[in-house]
């Protein structure tokens, strides 16, 4: 991966993880990989400033300020890797790690129905395959 690819994945995976609960780990090590194995307090606020600005942000702002999180930080961690080019290891190492502790799927979801359904069934799920409503003699009109 080069270096560019490099800096727009760990920009993005900030801005990502901004609002959830893994953003703290994140955090913490990211400012040590700027800080060159000690952490940095001025990325350590700008990283709190890209959560606080992400989190206050209206539904309708909020893909905005992801595209402008995510451009300040691929700037950033661009410019750390010119200066360090050691640091890229350090970078893919920290962005393996925060991928392989983080669930790829969105949890457990419990739908309910409650009322009078009328004219049929009511599906409710993410993923449906070859699914049959009603038998198979109701196709043909009859």
């Amino acid at each position: 991966m080069d270096i560019d690819a490099l800096a727009a994945l760990a920009a993005n995976t900030i801005v990502a993880a901004a609002v959830t609960d893994a953003f703290e780990g994140l955090r913490a090590k990211v400012a040590r990989v700027f800080g060159r194995d000690k952490p940095d307090p001025a990325i350590e606020r700008r990283l709190e400033g890209t959560r606080r600005q992400l989190a206050t942000a209206s539904p309708g702002d909020l893909e905005s300020s992801q595209v402008t999180q995510a451009r300040q930080w691929e700037t950033r961690f661009a410019d750390l890797l010119a200066d360090y080019p050691e640091a890229a290891g350090e970078l893919r190492g920290l962005l393996a790690e925060f991928r392989a502790s983080t669930p790829q799927t969105g949890g457990n979801v419990t739908n309910m129905v409650s009322g009078t359904i009328h004219n049929g069934p009511v599906l409710m799920g993410r993923d449906f395959g070859d699914i049959t409503i009603g038998s198979p003699d109701s196709k043909s009109g009859g």
